[in-house]
């Protein structure tokens, strides 16, 4: 039921691509390490997995915009064998810098967070609604497309840390 929803999530943020001819309408997509370093409920989670982030952005002038995304926080095992598996939708506004064909840009947002879990004593889920917030860098490879690379944070139980690189197209 998780993937489809992560699907559902996609598929959404895909199927708004034709509403993209207003101006400064972006849409991306990643490849991200996902990595849990925390203790949760007396549970010593250290653990990563390679997972992805798609996101749909609007920068009405070049300093300021916004953007909604989904991040996939993959599977993170604890030592006594309990899992995680996760994601989040999220909303931020975004303040960037242009300098030449490089951009440098920090975001800062909320992230509507759920988490299954899964252990010997059965499987619960846990949502909620957290702070996020992350910097980046682009890189203009053509007129309209841009190679980016972010570290991303999210204060939930879990305290998600993001690193990951990927492409985003302008309308």
């Amino acid at each position: 039921m998780k993937r489809f929803g992560q699907a559902l999530t996609g598929l959404t943020l895909l199927s708004l691509v034709p509403l993209a001819s207003a101006g400064g309408i972006y849409i991306g997509g990643g490849l991200y390490n996902a990595s849990v370093d925390e203790k949760i409920d007396n549970v010593d989670f250290d653990d990563d997995d390679t997972t992805g982030a798609l996101f749909l952005g609007w920068r009405p002038i070049e300093l300021i915009g916004a953007e909604v995304g989904y991040y996939d926080f993959g599977e993170q095992e604890a030592d006594n064998g309990t899992k995680i598996e996760g994601g989040a939708v999220t909303l931020a506004g975004l303040l960037s810098f242009e300098l030449g064909p490089v951009g440098l840009y920090g975001k800062a947002g909320v992230a509507d967070t759920d988490f299954d879990i899964r252990n010997a004593a059965g499987d619960d889920d846990d949502s909620s609604t957290d702070a996020f917030g992350g910097v980046g860098a682009t890189v203009d490879l053509l007129d309209k497309l841009y190679f980016y690379g972010e570290f991303v944070h999210f204060d939930n139980d879990a305290g998600v840390d993001m690193v990951g690189a990927g492409l985003r197209y302008h309308f």
